[in-house]
């Protein structure tokens, strides 16, 4: 397959699903064309079936578009639900007190380690 480039261009909204269908069409049209005869099992039989499916990956890159255009277009339709902004400093000061609560546990931990140790060499 060759190389492919993104290009992008505008249409009007209410000219976008005719752009969508030409699109979709064309791809449709390709993919009615693709020979559909028998196969020999020769070297013909293996470079009629890598053929079919260069051209068939080609047909699926071009479905691709139209999907990705359809599910923009739905994105862009949807209305998006903002979720409350908290404040920065406020998420900073909830995890410093986390990380210092942490700390705080693993010293408890370590000094009650440090304790049994200690009594542990008494007895």
């Amino acid at each position: 397959m060759g190389q492919r480039v993104n290009i992008q261009y505008s249409v009007e909204l209410e000219d976008l699903e005719e752009e969508v269908n030409r699109l979709f069409s064309n791809a449709i049209t390709r993919l009615s064309s693709l020979p559909h005869a028998s196969l020999n099992l020769d070297i013909g039989g293996l470079n009629k079936i890598d053929s079919f499916r260069q051209k068939l990956a080609k047909i699926d890159i071009m479905l691709s578009d139209v999907q990705n255009i359809i599910e923009g277009y739905i994105r862009f339709k949807t209305p998006t639900v903002q979720s409350p902004e908290v404040p920065f400093q406020e998420v900073s000061d909830n995890i410093e007190a986390e990380e210092l609560e942490d700390k705080i546990v693993k010293f408890k931990e370590m000094l009650d380690e440090i304790t049994n140790q200690e009594s542990q060499k008494e007895n």
